[in-house]
């Protein structure tokens, strides 16, 4: 059985292009309870990015992928809707944390080490990477969302 990697997604951009988007997850999660299989859009290049058990938190969408984050799924979503998201993810059995952005076509991830987060308080990188991410919440303050990651 494969490890189970928790991601959050929120996606931001054009309010039409975001409701697409939740209503492709949506039925990706139908799809998949109603045959039992897996289930991904014929445009998905790359089948290795299925994901399961998806709920809504608010703006933000939540699913299991299998093993490590999908992000090459999510980039292929934005590129295809023209918006950008901030993803967090974790698998704890192998310690895969981190989180990610996707803005002006460029994915941007940091992995972190969930259990010093102290230093990731110094760290130019991560401090970068927070700043990022704040910008691209002040761009789309309309969204809806409330930032959930840690």
């Amino acid at each position: 059985m494969a490890n189970y990697c928790s991601n959050t997604v929120l996606f931001l951009g054009d309010p039409t292009a975001v409701a697409e988007l939740r209503q492709l997850f949506w039925e990706i999660e139908r799809q998949q309870k109603l045959t039992r299989m897996y289930y991904l859009p014929d445009f998905v290049i790359d089948g290795t990015g299925y994901v399961q058990d998806i709920s809504f938190n608010g703006q933000w969408i939540n699913y299991e992928s299998r093993w490590t984050p999908n992000l090459n799924l999510l980039v292929q979503l934005a590129e295809r809707h023209q918006v950008e998201f901030i993803s967090g993810f974790d698998e704890m059995t192998n310690g895969i944390y981190g989180e990610a952005l996707y803005s002006n076509g460029r994915l941007l991830a940091v992995y972190r080490d969930a259990y010093d987060e102290h230093s990731a308080e110094n760290d130019p990188d991560w401090l970068a990477f927070r700043e990022e991410r704040q910008a691209m919440l002040d761009r789309f303050p309309d969204n809806g969302h409330e930032l959930q990651l840690r």
